[in-house]
Order: C-alpha cells, then sequence, then structure tokens
C-alpha cells in the first residue's frame, strides 16, 4: 500500500543532510582538475587547442548539469514537505555491483593509465515492487519481513525502512528455539548414491576444472614462449607465471583424486540447516541466485530460490570427502539438485 504523509522534522533534516555533500562535491572536483592542471597539463597544448576546449565545456556542462538535478530534485522535496509511505511484505532483495574501466593518457609523458571504479546499488521487493534503498538498511531486513518504507518522491532518497512484525517475529523464534536446536543438532544421515547423484558430482568437478583451465593455460602457455626464446632468465623476475600453473595442477590432482573416492564411496551425508535469508546478485549483468543458509550461503538455480523462504528447515546433502553441496531436501521432502 502507497500513501502521501507530510514531512517530519526529521524527514527535513535528513533531507538537508543528504543535500550537504552534494554541494560541497562540485568545489572539490574544481580543486582536483585544478591541480592535475597545474601539474601535468600546464605546458600541453591540449586546452589551447579548440577540439580539447569544446570538449572540456562539454564535459562541465554534463558534470554541474547532474550536480543541478540532484539538487533541485531535493529542493523540490523539501518545498513540496510530503513523503510516499509504503507498507507491504518483503518478497525480494537484490544487490546490483558494476565496474567500469576508464583509460586516460598523459600528453606530457606519453604515459597511459586505467581506473576502475565499482558501484553497488541496492534494492528491495515490497508486494513484488522494486524499490531503491541504501546499504545501512539492506542488512535490516529479510525476505518475509513487514515492512514500512518512507521515501522523499523527487530525490529519492530512503527516510525510514522499518520491520513491522518484529515482535510478531521474536514470539514465534521463543517458541520454535527448542525445536529449531532439536533439527540443527541432529545427526547427519548418510544416504547413498542414486544416479542423479553421480551426474551432479561429475557436473560440479567439471566445473572446477573449467575454471582451473582458464588459470592453467595462459600462464602455461607465456612460460613456454620464453623458454623457447632463450628468455628463461625472465622467469625469476615473473616467478608467479610457474606458480600460478603449479598451484591450478596441485588442485586439480587433489579434486580428482577426490572425485574418484566419492564415487567409489557412493554416499552422501546430509546436514542439517535452517534459511535465513535470500538475494538476488548481479555483477555486470550476470545474476545469481543466493539463499543464506545456517550452514553457509547457497548459489542456486530459479526453481530453488523460488521454493526456499527464511525460515524453511532444509536438508543439504554432501559428498562424503567435499563441502560442496550437491542437493537439498526442501521441507516439501522434496530433493532438488543445485548442478
Amino acid at each position: 500500500m502507497k500513501e502521501k504523509l507530510p514531512l517530519n522534522e526529521q524527514d527535513i533534516k535528513k533531507i538537508r543532510n543528504h543535500l550537504i555533500p552534494i554541494l560541497v562535491f562540485p568545489f572539490l572536483v574544481v580543486g582536483m582538475f585544478y591541480g592535475f592542471y597545474s601539474v601535468f597539463l600546464s605546458d600541453s597544448q591540449f586546452l589551447q587547442d579548440k577540439t580539447g576546449q569544446y570538449m572540456l565545456i562539454g564535459f562541465s556542462v554534463f558534470f554541474f548539469g547532474i550536480i543541478a538535478y540532484m539538487i533541485s530534485t531535493t529542493v523540490i522535496d523539501l518545498r513540496r514537505g510530503f513523503k510516499h509511505r509504503i507498507t507491504g511484505k518483503i518478497t525480494d532483495k537484490k544487490l546490483d555491483v558494476r565496474t567500469s574501466t576508464t583509460h586516460s593518457s598523459n600528453g606530457k609523458t606519453g604515459s597511459s593509465s586505467s581506473h576502475s571504479s565499482t558501484s553497488r546499488h541496492y534494492y528491495v521487493y515490497i508486494d513484488d515492487v522494486q524499490y531503491s534503498i541504501e546499504q545501512q538498511y539492506y542488512g535490516k531486513v529479510k525476505v518475509g519481513n513487514d515492512v514500512i518504507l518512507e521515501k522523499a518522491p523527487k530525490s529519492n532518497i530512503t527516510l525510514l525502512l522499518e520491520v513491522t512484525d518484529a515482535n510478531v517475529i521474536s514470539l514465534v523464534q521463543s517458541t520454535e528455539t527448542d525445536n529449531d536446536k532439536q533439527f540443527l543438532n541432529s545427526i547427519p544421515k548418510k544416504v547413498p548414491f542414486k544416479q542423479e547423484d553421480f551426474k551432479a558430482l561429475k557436473r560440479g568437478f567439471m566445473a572446477k576444472q573449467k575454471i582451473r583451465l582458464m588459470w592453467f593455460l595462459p600462464t602455461v602457455l607465456i612460460a613456454l614462449l620464453l623458454v623457447w626464446n632463450g628468455m628463461q632468465a625472465f622467469l625469476v623476475f615473473l616467478f608467479p607465471l610457474v606458480l600460478i600453473p603449479a598451484y591450478q595442477l596441485w588442485k586439480f590432482t587433489r579434486e580428482l583424486s577426490q572425485y574418484n573416492s566419492n564415487k567409489q564411496y557412493a554416499y552422501k551425508e546430509g546436514v542439517p540447516a535452517i534459511v535465513e535469508d535470500k538475494f538476488k546478485y548481479a555483477y555486470n549483468g550476470k545474476a545469481s541466485n543466493n539463499v543464506k543458509t545456517t550452514q553457509g550461503y547457497l548459489k542456486v538455480n530459479n526453481q530453488l530460490y523460488e521454493k526456499l523462504n527464511p525460515g524453511d528447515t532444509v536438508t543439504l546433502f554432501k559428498p562424503a570427502k567435499g563441502k560442496q553441496v550437491l542437493s537439498v531436501l526442501a521441507i516439501n521432502k522434496e530433493e532438488l539438485y543445485l548442478m
């Protein structure tokens, strides 16, 4: 449910505090640019050329346009004097991470450099509608919580994110603590492999070896080219070229031995766990589903992600040797495979 409410004193203070760094930031950027120009570009022809001047003017208009827009949205919220309150249940969460790399060159020295920046965006879905929030609020809520979210409509500043069913949760937890402890302390059960377990074990092994080859082949190729061209001495300085493939080969040997042992033993062990939370994680557009349990984090497929919810008791099946989870026995006794 979404409703419109007037801003209170605390909301106005929070919006004003958000405005201060926006006003200070342009002065810092101008100071940094002036320092960079004085050191590196004072003798350059870049700014004396019309193309360079047009580029600088275009960048300035773009940069200060963004700053002006951010300031205007905050001022509009203060003038309008109202906020939006959204109430409902958290149906999902998402962390979106994006990394960008910029390349720059020094006209004076002819050198070039690159700089990488990473941005993180946090989202919650309230009754399946997406809302952006700040990092400080993201870890305070879980899927399934009933919440109140208050946001400034124009600047999109989060003014409040509060769990409204906290008392209900504490009461439920107090009555279920003994059952949860009893379940978590139950003895892991050993179950013989089924045909699908052998297939999942092989898929997990092959997935690991693809990563091993991605590290092994390029470094070995470079090292062999150096030896072929009589430049073995460089391997002393470039010792990681030898260490990386050696480490990957050692890991491959261990994982192959473990894989064969698990095939021969043909048993898996069921470890009890409780689902604590779940969220989607995206890195440069590549998304994955993550479930947090009392035994750690799991990357799961869409089907398993939809079936699992915080509070569910599950059994995680792992091979006798190794920590990789093969399958999950859900609360409805349906066994679903991760691979």
